[in-house]
């Protein structure tokens, strides 16, 4: 009892920081918590008053309807001996269906607007199990004060999105509610379990061509670590390797080809030229149901590229305000971005939270260049607490970084220079993996930002390496190839924006100035493995990669020069993720 009344009063205080100030640093809060508070403050919900918006126009029959009321109606059956509600809801998280255990718990429902034809989105009624899901894109479980609004904070709510199986788009939610006292953590491993049952219902709701050729794609995505594509009349499914290939026009165009020569019985394997002059070579075979024609599955990789390079160099010569970091599309970086820059501008004390690698030292370098500062000076937080008299507030920008890396004996020093430079009027940033665990350093900055992994960051992966290039090579004429350059959207980036600068050091050992091909990245971007290696594994994946490049990728002859078997070489490319 004492551990929930603790719990309560931490969430409490916690909430009413964040909406005094939205960028208040929070702990010991569930991060989706957090975030899904955060929203809400921007959204401009009020804690106090509970809002809901009714639609009367909602299609109460739909497919999904059709699919998800007998699990709905089996889930309540089996959760009868507890009073709770099931409930569906649209893709804008407005309630088209749901079912009581008990009359009592469904008074309770109607009274907050947990009804059909209400909306429940986190923009109008804040953290909850629908709204919350559909800003996530993820399951959660919100029980008691982690709800914004505090009407709401006497009940607890499993949520899980209901995905349609060959889009992947979240057509609605599924979720569980109750009062506080009889949540568990089984309710959301329920709803999870649930939807799944409704999106499988909705695969084979599905006209049946549909799901033959979604099965037929799904078998041979699974035996394949090459681009699938499965094309048939109203649907297309492709897999990641898919979409990293070819240019959307392409892309289209080859669509449109399969289409074209489709027919029953029909097995191709054929060279198809694309409009920017890449040629791919397509292996494929029909789809049928009946008698009746579902589509055509199969691989697809390139044999001819377009051109020798798709890396876009910076115009020279360069800028004197260089922004490309802070120029890039991905809509997180940019949300960083601008927050950072109204941070600076207020000349309020900056924390930047990000991994390891990310661009964080980075974004704030380019970006005080931008608005004129005088200079940025980067110290490691370390060696700050440990020599604090070498620090002299002025006019440049004061970077520590990895406070979060300074021992807890020497967190108290390092709040005290932090203290005393912001006392001086100095301005003052520092970067984190994670924020530090000491209350009284994290009270000095008034505004945060967390930047995203490179990982996430796909879009912008051609512009970083942009970028880099021009820093590693201003005069000289480099390039990626169109294969390479694909090799580096496959990979994960897990030591974000400085792997990359170093895997295009290596690039450039090797390729110094023309086209940098494949071969000339590093082995490990030819990697994906499910796990860490250790460094053996790292040793023997490299090998296996260099005996490939070296036969073309002949797995027969990388075997023999590598005196394995094939069946053992096979093994090990499937357990390193060997994507040459």
């Amino acid at each position: 009892m004492g551990d929930a009344v603790a719990d309560r009063r931490l969430l409490t205080s916690a909430r009413a920081g964040l909406v005094a100030s939205s960028q208040a640093p929070v702990r010991g809060v569930p991060e989706n918590v957090v975030a899904s508070w955060r929203r809400s403050v921007e959204s401009g919900v009020d804690p106090g008053e509970l809002v809901s918006d009714y639609d009367p126009a909602l299609d109460f029959g739909s497919r999904l309807v059709h699919c998800a009321r007998p699990v709905i109606e089996q889930l309540a059956d089996q959760i009868a001996d507890i009073p709770v509600c099931v409930a569906l809801t649209d893709d804008r998280a407005r309630l088209l269906v749901r079912r009581d255990t008990t009359p009592w718990i469904g008074r309770v429902a109607d009274d907050h607007y947990f009804a059909a034809g209400f909306d429940y989105a986190e923009g109008r009624v804040g953290t909850n199990g629908v709204g919350t899901v559909l800003e996530s894109g993820e399951s959660v479980h919100v029980v008691g004060a982690q709800h914004f609004v505090e009407r709401l904070q006497a009940y607890a709510c499993a949520g899980a999105p209901v995905r349609d199986p060959l889009t992947g788009r979240i057509e609605g939610v599924l979720d569980i509610s109750c009062e506080t006292r009889y949540s568990s953590p089984v309710l959301h491993s329920l709803v999870r379990t649930a939807a799944a049952r409704i999106e499988d219902n909705l695969l084979h709701d599905r006209d049946e061509a549909q799901r033959v050729l979604f099965d037929a794609y799904c078998r041979l995505d699974a035996r394949s670590r090459r681009a699938v594509l499965a094309v048939g009349t109203r649907a297309v499914v492709a897999n990641a390797a898919m979409q990293t290939l070819l240019d959307p026009r392409d892309l289209q165009a080859l669509q449109d080809h399969m289409r074209f020569v489709s027919r029953r019985g029909v097995v191709l394997d054929e060279r198809v030229p694309l409009p920017t002059g890449v040629q791919v070579r397509l292996r494929a075979t029909a789809v049928e149901v009946g008698s009746d024609l579902a589509g055509l599955v199969g691989t697809v990789a390139v044999v001819r590229e377009a051109g020798p390079a798709v890396v876009p160099r910076l115009p020279a010569p360069r800028r004197a305000a260089p922004e490309p970091l802070g120029e890039g599309r991905c809509a997180a970086w940019r949300a960083a971005w601008r927050a950072a820059a109204e941070a600076l501008q207020a000349r309020r004390a900056l924390l930047v939270v990000g991994e390891q690698g990310s661009g964080r030292t980075r974004l704030l370098t380019d970006l005080d260049r931008h608005l004129g500062g005088s200079d940025v000076v980067v110290q490691d937080a370390a060696d700050v607490a440990a020599r604090p008299s070498g620090v002299e507030p002025g006019a440049s920008l004061l970077v520590l970084r990895d406070v979060d890396r300074v021992s807890a004996d020497a967190l108290g020093m390092l709040d005290e220079v932090v203290a005393a430079v912001l006392a001086s009027g100095g301005r003052l940033a520092a970067t984190a993996t994670t924020p530090p665990a000491h209350d009284g350093l994290l009270a000095r900055f008034r505004s945060s930002v967390t930047v995203p992994p490179l990982r996430a960051r796909a879009v912008d992966l051609p512009g970083l390496v942009a970028t880099i290039l021009d820093e590693l090579a201003p005069h000289r004429e480099i390039a990626l190839a169109p294969e390479a350059m694909r090799t580096l959207a496959r990979h994960g980036w897990p030591g974000n924006v400085a792997e990359l600068r170093e895997t295009l050091v290596a690039a450039l050992g090797r390729r110094p100035v023309g086209t940098v091909e494949v071969a000339d990245l590093p082995e490990s971007c030819q990697s994906m493995p499910r796990s860490a290696l250790r460094v053996v594994d790292e040793a023997e994946r490299d090998a296996i990669v260099h005996a490939l490049r070296d036969v073309g990728g002949n797995r027969v002859a990388a075997a023999t020069a590598l005196g394995l078997a094939r069946s053992t070489l096979y093994r090990k490319i499937r357990q390193y993720g060997i994507t040459g």
